[in-house]
């Protein structure tokens, strides 16, 4: 699905704030801390129900009042028009609608509109700790297998039981979470494996056509050594018990990135880790356009650590795909390839006012 309109209420320094968006492709225009971060901050909480900025929700409110809105008007050709809502008030009740019913599940929104976030740390995603990798395989997992997020919640939450479990020192129960742990974690490592290797075509081919000469291989490593899960929680048990925590299990699976034998980590350039991950990310959205899906890419500080030729052929990647792009610059011919051809809006944005050139 596509945004058509947005609406933000009282978000950081946006008071008030109606956006007409183009379905391909808007720019955000303007100077530091004029507001256009903060409209990508509430596309994200609208879609995902979390800020990628804080952990404090509450601090995304603006000053002096007592909550915030968010509303999008959403298109899809197949599943025609939706209404969303978000709000949050500063003493943290949270009410999230869809046509005017209240959505129990956040998922259920996410689903809708499958975000892919280009925020200047991009990079972490292959200099920065195993999560962000993992992550990057749910995000994949969750949008073309139906049923995974559940399976994966259901994991993390028997995990905890383990481990409450083991540092409780009452070992009783811990046979019956052990198998359950062994069960969920075996399901969603072969979902994680199944979705690597799908898109791991999509990510060479983005990969060769954003930085032409760059060679990374990529391997998927889902937690444990050896053998079936239930095997390795086995042979680990004496060392769980003494550190009071699973050791083994997708929650210590990652994307091993390496240049020959090196680790990437080690030897690739800030610039280059980003055409690497920038690749991971548009071969997950060009796996996802194979079965008939669109990504919402929101794009922060457009053009950062990329020079004038890797910019242009990311965006002739992006001119090929289906796809609805939101991304800021302070300087507006950053985005001149990126504008180029077809329908295009540009948004001057100051002290948290947008307003559309031409």
């Amino acid at each position: 699905m596509i945004i058509e309109r947005l609406e933000i209420t009282n978000v950081r320094n946006i008071g008030s704030a109606r956006i007409e968006l183009d379905e391909r492709v808007n720019l955000f225009v303007g100077p530091n801390g004029a507001g256009k971060t903060s409209a990508l901050e509430a596309i994200h909480l609208l879609v995902r129900g979390r800020s990628f900025r804080t952990t404090r929700v509450e601090a995304v409110i603006q000053n002096g009042e007592s909550g915030m809105t968010i509303g999008a008007q959403l298109r899809d050709e197949r599943q025609g028009s939706t209404r969303l809502g978000y709000s949050r008030s500063r003493g943290g009740r949270i009410e999230v609608r869809r046509d005017g019913r209240p959505v129990r599940q956040i998922s259920n929104v996410a689903a809708l509109v499958p975000v892919q976030l280009f925020l200047p740390d991009l990079p972490e995603l292959v200099f920065g700790s195993p999560a962000g990798r993992r992550q990057w395989l749910d995000w994949g997992a969750f949008h073309v297998k139906p049923g995974y997020f559940a399976v994966l919640r259901d994991y993390l939450r028997s995990l905890r039981s383990r481990n409450s479990v083991l540092r409780g020192g009452d070992l009783r129960t811990l046979e019956a979470w052990t198998a359950q742990v062994a069960e969920l974690g075996e399901s969603v490592a072969e979902a994680r494996r199944e979705y690597f290797e799908r898109v791991q075509g999509h990510i060479r081919e983005s990969l060769s056509a954003l930085s032409p000469g760059l060679d990374v291989e990529m391997g998927y490593f889902e937690g444990w050594r050896a053998g079936n899960l239930a095997e390795s929680l086995g042979q680990n048990l004496d060392r769980d018990v003494k550190l009071g925590a699973t050791q083994a299990g997708p929650h210590r699976a990652d994307v091993a990135i390496r240049c020959g034998e090196e680790a990437a980590s080690t030897v690739l350039s800030r610039g280059q880790g980003k055409a690497v991950a920038t690749a991971m990310r548009i071969g997950q959205a060009r796996d996802l356009a194979k079965s008939g899906g669109g990504s919402l890419f929101l794009i922060d500080d457009l053009g950062a650590e990329l020079d004038e030729g890797h910019s242009e052929r990311l965006y002739a990647l992006l001119e090929d795909m289906p796809c609805q792009i939101v991304a800021t610059t302070t300087h507006g011919e950053a985005g001149e390839g990126l504008m180029k051809p077809g329908p295009r809006a540009t948004f001057h944005v100051k002290q948290g006012n947008f307003e559309q050139a031409g």
